[in-house]
């Protein structure tokens, strides 16, 4: 009892200090109820059946292997497909554009109705115009373009 007594400040900080923990962590669940849950949520329900093969990555770096195309390489994020190109100095603006089309040709019409696209085109060295980016959302048909500088 005594002991109690001679360290009652302490054993009262020590309980405070307890109780603040346990409320502190208590708001960690309140605020922040999904950690540890997939970034995605359910919007990659039936990704399975879709799949894209490094075969089909692989038609799309041959089909743009020309001479003013110099460097293909791909990417998958979730539900995005990221293509980036990087083109000759001497190339044109809708030459360019041209090569984002060519690179969803390998790709089934099921999967250009599932994955959205992503298009960064670049010159090897810097240009007033590049680098552009195209957008091709699953529902849409057509590739948008960021506006021409």
């Amino acid at each position: 009892m005594n002991f109690i007594k001679r360290n009652k400040g302490t054993i009262i900080a020590i309980a405070i200090f307890l109780v603040l923990v346990v409320a502190l962590f208590q708001l960690k669940i309140i605020f922040f109820p999904n950690t540890g849950k997939a970034i995605y949520g359910n919007r990659l329900e039936g990704i399975e059946n879709v799949q894209i093969s490094n075969e089909t990555y692989d038609k799309v770096k041959k089909s743009l292997s020309e001479d003013a195309v110099s460097k293909v390489t791909t990417k998958l994020s979730g539900k995005i497909v990221k293509i980036f190109i990087t083109v000759n100095n001497d190339v044109s603006l809708e030459t360019a554009k041209s090569y984002g089309d060519k690179s969803l040709e390998p790709f089934s019409a099921e999967q250009k109705k599932y994955y959205d696209f992503e298009i960064y085109v670049e010159k090897k060295e810097e240009s007033p115009q590049f680098p552009i980016i195209g957008y091709k959302h699953h529902s849409k048909e057509k590739i948008s373009w960021t506006k021409d500088r």
